[in-house]
């Protein structure tokens, strides 16, 4: 499935079946799609019973626009269901050759139109087309995915563009998925540009807006590992104020965050937001749990090139392997392998050789052992790279 639709299906919500009218006839599509707006609401908040009806009631609204009279759309308020209706990702077959209908406002058919190139790819189309209709101009319940699009649409070309119209995003579409998909992409696009205090106080907002989403553990998890690679918390101000942002995740949560921000770091070679996060989440780790053994094994693999290299190799010594998943247990013996390479000293013909005095020599090849130790460490960031696939 193609990216875009994989947004595009972030928006759909849980449905029942479709409605009938106080007459006993099929409810109206604009009532369909009002429906999926509040329901995408509870999917936001975690309602598992909404999520699992998803496809079946998308089905029946693509059924209801498949049987629509053609004169349904000269309704602006139907038409704008029908574009709510493609951007929560409902199936194209029966709605594409709505373009051609002249009965549909020209105004409309653009709308739709724009819509329709967006969720199948046609970026150059679909910005054309979106980006000459005022915001403003458009209902409520429609703005905020059709700025979302913009968003997207924009982003390579335009990052500051992209984050202004998230969050126009938020203001025009609060509490749903919409919003909820709206933070999560504004936070990253920040964090890809460091703006910190804008990183920590859009994760704070979605940790308290929206904890139970379903897409919540990923969001987390993309996040620290984003953090840890680029190096946002390596400041020690900078790594508590993102660490406090968290801070009202549930326990579980919030220790997959720091341990995922700490294995990201480590193999990123960014040693000390390694050391704070794995510190961090160690203190709160069960006693033998496999969370505590990857504290550890954090910990120590950032501590190895510090003073403190003799309690981190004890350590590192006594974890055992198989309380690792396969990554980690590579990781362990990359950075045991490492710390070995740390404590090895030159003979003193090869110093000689090399025509530099003893202790120059072993200041020198300090500086190697410790570049090849790092560099061990980076080399498994293929092994402990997250699976591709996971939900937006």
């Amino acid at each position: 499935m193609r990216r875009r639709t994989r947004w595009a299906l972030a928006f759909a919500a849980a449905l029942s079946a479709a409605p009938a009218g106080a007459d006993g006839e099929p409810a109206k599509i604009s009532d369909m799609a009002d429906e999926l707006q509040r329901i995408q609401v509870r999917v936001a908040q975690g309602d598992k019973f909404a999520y699992s009806a998803q496809l079946a009631e998308i089905k029946a609204i693509g059924a209801a626009i498949a049987a629509a009279k053609p004169t349904t759309w000269t309704d602006k308020r139907e038409a704008d269901s029908l574009v709510v209706y493609i951007l929560s990702g409902g199936a194209l077959d029966d709605v594409i050759p709505l373009v051609k209908n002249d009965a549909m406002v020209e105004s409309e058919r653009a709308l739709v139109r724009g819509a329709l190139a967006y969720i199948t790819n046609h970026e150059t189309d679909a910005l054309d087309a979106l980006s000459k209709i005022p915001l403003d101009t458009l209902d409520l319940r429609l703005a905020g995915q059709v700025a979302f699009a913009r968003s997207v649409l924009v982003t390579r070309r335009d990052p500051k563009a992209a984050v202004l119209l998230l969050d126009w995003v938020r203001l025009l579409a609060p509490g749903g998925l919409v919003e909820e998909a709206a933070l999560r992409r504004e936070t990253a696009l920040l964090t890809e540009a460091r703006e910190v205090s804008r990183v920590a106080t859009l994760t704070r907002q979605y940790a308290t807006r929206f904890p139970t989403s379903p897409y919540a553990a990923d969001f987390f998890r993309d996040l620290a590992r984003l953090i840890g690679r680029i190096g946002l918390a390596d400041d020690a101000a900078n790594y508590q104020l993102l660490s406090s942002a968290a801070a009202t995740l549930p326990t579980d949560s919030r220790r997959d965050f720091l341990l995922t921000m700490a294995k990201a770091a480590i193999v990123n070679g960014r040693l000390s937001a390694a050391s704070a996060a794995a510190a961090e989440a160690l203190r709160g780790a069960p006693p033998n749990s496999l969370e505590e053994a990857r504290a550890r094994l954090y910990l120590s693999a950032a501590r190895i090139f510090t003073d403190a290299y003799d309690v981190a190799l004890a350590a590192l010594q006594s974890i055992a392997a198989s309380k690792l998943d396969r990554s980690d247990a590579a990781l362990l013996a990359a950075v045991r392998g490492a710390a070995a390479q740390l404590r090895m000293v030159p003979s003193a013909g090869v110093v000689q050789a090399q025509g530099a005095s003893p202790e120059e020599g072993k200041a020198d090849e300090a500086g190697v052992r410790i570049g090849q130790a790092e560099a061990a460490l980076k080399r498994t960031a293929n092994i402990a790279a997250p699976s591709a696939g996971a939900p937006p």
